[in-house]
Order: C-alpha cells, then structure tokens, then sequence
C-alpha cells in the first residue's frame, strides 16, 4: 500500500467521523423538536444507543469496503479527530443546515401525523356513541329482565328457607 492511498483512507476516516457528529446531532435535533411527551423523547436514549450502534457498524463496513478489513491504529483516532473537527468548524453551519431540514420536512410531517390520529380518534368516537346508542335499548331491556328475573329469584329461594 503506497503513502497517498493511506493518506487517502485518513481522510475517508476523517469524513466519516464529521458525519458521525454531524448525524449525531441530527438526531439529537430531531428528537428535541418533537414535543416532551412524545414516545420518541421518552426512548432519547434508546434511540441515540441504537443510532451510535448503527453508526459503529456503518463505519466497520466502511472500513471492510476501504481497507478490505484491515484496521489500523490511526483508523479511530481519524475518526475521533473527525468529530472533533465537526465539533470545532463545522457544528455552526451544518447544524443551521439541519435545523432548516427539520424546519421544512421533520415539523410539517409530525404535524400531519398529529392530524391523521386525531381524525381516526374522532371517527372511532363517533363510531363508538354510534354504537351505544344503539345498544342502549337492549341493555336497558336485559338490565329490567334480568333485575326482576333475579329479584323473583331471590323471593323465592327467600321464601323455601322459612317453610
């Protein structure tokens, strides 16, 4: 392996690790603009372990496409000066970027969610009331029926125990 493929793959590796702090942070963004008693904020940590766990396996695979699965020592330490470099430069303008991404896709999209159940809620109402309100006679006839079947019931077994 000559020196420009290697200074090549450091770099690759130094890429990788500013869009791993950049994707971080994404999702970091987007689980933040939801709202605080959503199920995704709730599993805030769940979710970033899942995604730090896909991003460890996207960077493996990066590394068998790259190096045919040869790792090096230089390889994490590429990565992690990769995030530090987002950290250090790029944070500011990638983040307005992906706040802009969020703005435009992210909150219109969870509000047409919202939307949706709310109208399934709604009609499941309305079908339920619906529905009890046609029983309503049935239960009331089965309610009579079955109250002055077991108070002769009663009466009955009432008047065996004296004789």
């Amino acid at each position: 392996m000559i020196v420009s493929e290697q200074f090549v793959q450091l770099l690759v590796m130094v890429l990788s690790g500013i869009a791993v702090g950049f994707i971080i942070d994404s999702v970091r963004l987007i689980v933040f603009s939801t709202p605080k008693r959503s199920s995704l904020r709730r599993w805030t940590m769940v979710f970033e372990l899942l995604t730090w766990i896909l991003l460890g396996g996207l960077t493996y695979y990066l590394l068998f496409w790259l190096k045919d699965g040869a790792w090096r020592a230089y390889d994490p330490l590429a990565q992690i000066a990769g995030i530090f470099l987002y950290q250090t430069f790029f944070q500011t303008f990638l983040r307005f970027v992906a706040r802009v991404v969020v703005n435009i896709t992210w909150r219109p999209l969870w509000f047409i969610v919202r939307i949706i159940i709310a109208i399934i809620r709604q009609i499941l109402n309305i079908l339920i009331n619906i529905g009890s309100f046609v029983l309503r006679p049935f239960v009331k006839i089965y309610s009579y029926l079955s109250y002055t079947f077991l108070k002769k019931f009663r009466f009955i077994k009432y008047n065996k125990r004296q004789q």
